[in-house]
């Protein structure tokens, strides 16, 4: 159970040998005073508090019986009100620094290190809930523009965007919905790669192989194969992928390794060599991962992810 200031001072002052006379005096204060807000019969007034901590050389959060555990959910908390920059550096500092005690303290064998895994544990449980309010905020944001950026220019890249941000906002049967009714409403190229970019972050994989296979309006689209329908074949031929149809990844490839930019086809032969390898398809393996290594230079990476792509293929 928590202290009253009166109990926390009273405890203070035995601890250090101070009398409830030497704490009076200090405070301009008569013994008396000292002593009804030990028993319960009062407290002290605010402007007093600072110098009481001062006198005991303990922290306000000290002196009111707060722990560093309790400090950081309340600053996590007054992130989640303010949603601020200053506020989730505070926070997040504050996270870092207890956790960092904590592992010192283990490492060094002191305190009791159950308890100790406990408070980490409701550390790190705090942090994560800090970062995740974060990139829900973050996320919020950057839909916001996305919404105003596709709207304005109508470009594919924004609206793929807009697709992508509103399932990490968790609203997935609304854009699924969405995007369906835009490709019955209109199909074409953009609503049908809006719809299957939708089905394909949620999972639907077989859903776009059969409806590829099967609606003549989506095949109208993909038949025959060309640049302008070579990303809808990526994302079923990764659909494919990801469900272990090779018979229709090898039937189908040619759409995206003939016809498409640079990026599908990377990604598409990326994912293809990690599929050889893991069923020990040791002859296309190698030469899936040869000619991924070719097409580096021709794909447009920075020069640091060309150099983390170039070591994760190495690993390959």
């Amino acid at each position: 159970m928590s202290l009253t200031i009166g109990e926390k001072i009273a405890a203070l002052r035995k601890a250090k040998n101070i009398t409830q006379t030497q704490l009076a005096e200090y405070l301009f204060l008569v013994p008396q005073t000292i002593s009804k807000w030990e028993v319960g019969n009062g407290t002290p007034d605010v402007a007093l508090l600072p110098r009481i901590a001062d006198f005991f050389g303990v922290s306000m959060d000290e002196l009111f019986g707060r722990s560093p555990l309790e400090r950081a959910k309340d600053l996590v908390l007054r992130y989640s009100v303010l949603r601020d920059e200053a506020s989730f550096r505070e926070a997040m500092e504050c996270l870092r620094t207890q956790l960092a005690t904590i592992d010192s303290m283990l490492e060094n064998d002191v305190g009791d290190a159950a308890d100790l895994k406990q408070q980490k544990t409701e550390l790190e449980s705090t942090k994560m809930h800090l970062l995740l309010q974060q990139g829900w905020e973050s996320a919020q944001k950057a839909l916001d523009l996305a919404e105003k950026l596709a709207q304005k220019t109508g470009k594919m890249p924004f609206r793929l965007q807009r697709v992508q941000l509103h399932t990490m906002l968790g609203r997935n049967r609304l854009i699924r919905l969405e995007c369906e009714k835009n490709f019955r409403e209109s199909p074409g190229f953009e609503t049908l790669m809006l719809y299957f970019e939708a089905l394909s972050i949620l999972g639907y994989d077989e859903l776009i192989l059969e409806m590829q296979e099967r609606e003549p309006a989506v095949i109208s689209l993909m038949e025959p194969p060309s640049p302008g329908n070579a990303p809808i074949w990526n994302l079923c031929l990764l659909a494919a992928l990801r469900t272990g149809n090779i018979a229709y990844v090898e039937a189908h490839k040619a759409a995206v390794l003939d016809y498409g930019e640079a990026h599908d086809k990377f990604s598409l032969l990326r994912e293809l060599t990690k599929f050889y390898r893991d069923k020990n398809l040791t002859e296309k393996y190698m030469a899936s991962k040869e000619e991924l290594l070719s097409m580096m230079p021709e794909v447009k990476f920075d020069d640091y992810i060309a150099e983390q792509m170039a070591r994760d293929l190495q690993r390959l």
